[in-house]
């Protein structure tokens, strides 16, 4: 924040989202490892389903990370004193 940079933003909605990547590979795991589903069609559907939740998930993670680095900011800047 001392070197103006504006992309923190980025990075903070980034950084949280990152567990939705960590999600999906466990739900790759978990599918070879776990789950005995034969076929094209319901792997796919497994994985077009796990793909939105995924999704959803890391819009989830990335908007309260954001969120939470954003009040911080604000309560950094509110407490500076400028003379």
């Amino acid at each position: 924040l001392c070197n103006e940079d504006y992309r923190w933003w980025w990075r903070a909605f980034a950084s949280s989202a990152s567990a939705a990547l960590y999600l999906f590979l466990y739900a790759v795991w978990y599918f070879r490892a776990k789950l005995d589903i034969s076929g094209l069609v319901p792997a796919l559907l497994y994985f077009a389903y796990m793909a939105l939740v995924s999704l959803t998930f890391a819009l989830l993670c990335g908007a309260i990370g954001f969120l939470a680095a954003l009040a911080f900011v604000f309560k950094i800047y509110a407490a500076i004193k400028v003379d």
